[in-house]
């Protein structure tokens, strides 16, 4: 019974705090947000848009494509394309892809990212007209220097650490070989000094060979020249003589039709005047035939009478 009535004033207490604090608020003036001339200013945590940015100090991209976000994700809406680079032996980040219209925004794939690549931004006007223009490509989801460095100081994360040097065990060994090999370079000097000499000898040896050789060379060419040249007289001459003659077929085939032209045209002439000889000639018979007629005519005439 006591626990009841315990219960029953702790309930009451609570619906008394609701009611002051309704009370409170309908004797206050109401608050209009001109949504979107002005936006109201978000939590640094929260989660938008997501988005992948570069170092704020050089602009490098900072996906390495551990692909442990794309693992990570509960909706695997992440896609990363890579391929391991034969010059470095490491990953190359090739394609990036987000399907934000399967995403919930849970974060996590912003938590076990390594190099703090992929992060929130505040942005979160992204309606859209369908469902593939939500999947955003790298270009599309890579930030500017600018806009990385500004996530970066009001999230307040960790900027990246720069490129390691070369290590000192690495520069002590190499500088233990370079001593190495100059204890080992007094020794061969010798070598290299009598080794020098005997190529010298034989280089020497090698040119009074040449130029031997090059002399008798030069007395063979000496005596071919004459006859190669005679030869090249002759076949030079050869063509020349074609040449001519090939000129003098012409002229004596234009001579022909030339002379032949005169001779086609007197012929044509002449057949000319005979055939209009012989149209005067048949022309002038049905005048004489009609001539006979008109004596005969009037010899009829005169036998009546």
């Amino acid at each position: 019974m006591a626990n009841l009535l315990d219960r029953a004033v702790e309930s009451f207490k609570r619906v008394g705090e609701g009611l002051k604090t309704v009370f409170m608020h309908s004797f206050r003036e109401p608050t209009t947000q001109e949504y979107p001339e002005k936006i109201q200013d978000l939590a640094p945590h929260f989660r938008g848009r997501l988005a992948l940015a570069v170092n704020p100090d050089t602009g490098d991209h900072l996906c390495i494509s551990c692909r442990q976000c794309e693992r990570v994700c509960p909706d695997k809406c992440i896609e990363i394309t890579a391929h391991k680079s034969p010059e470095t032996n490491k990953l190359e980040l090739i394609d990036f892809k987000i399907d934000h219209g399967l995403c919930m925004f849970c974060g996590l794939c912003t938590e076990v990212c390594p190099t703090t690549c992929i992060i929130n931004t505040n942005d979160f006007e992204m309606a859209d007209y369908s469902r593939e223009s939500l999947i955003y490509d790298i270009k599309r989801l890579t930030l500017t220097q600018d806009e990385s460095t500004y996530y970066f100081d009001k999230k307040e994360l960790p900027r990246p650490k720069p490129k390691a040097a070369a290590k000192p065990a690495a520069a002590a060994g190499a500088a233990g070989a370079a001593a190495k090999s100059a204890a080992a370079g007094g020794d061969a000097a010798a070598k290299a000094a009598a080794a020098k000499a005997a190529a010298a000898k034989a280089a020497a040896a090698k040119a009074a060979a040449a130029k031997a050789a090059a002399a008798k060379t030069d007395d063979g060419e000496t005596k071919a020249e004459p006859k190669a040249e005679s030869k090249s007289e002759e076949k030079a001459a050869e063509p020349k003589a074609d040449a001519e003659a090939a000129k003098k077929d012409v002229v004596e085939a234009k001579t022909e039709d030339i002379t032949a032209e005169p001779k086609a045209d007197a012929e044509a002439a002449k057949k000319d005047v005979v055939e209009a000889k012989t149209e005067d000639k048949a022309a002038e018979a049905p005048e004489k035939d009609a001539k006979k007629d008109v004596k005969e005519a009037k010899a009829d005439e005169k036998d009546p009478e």
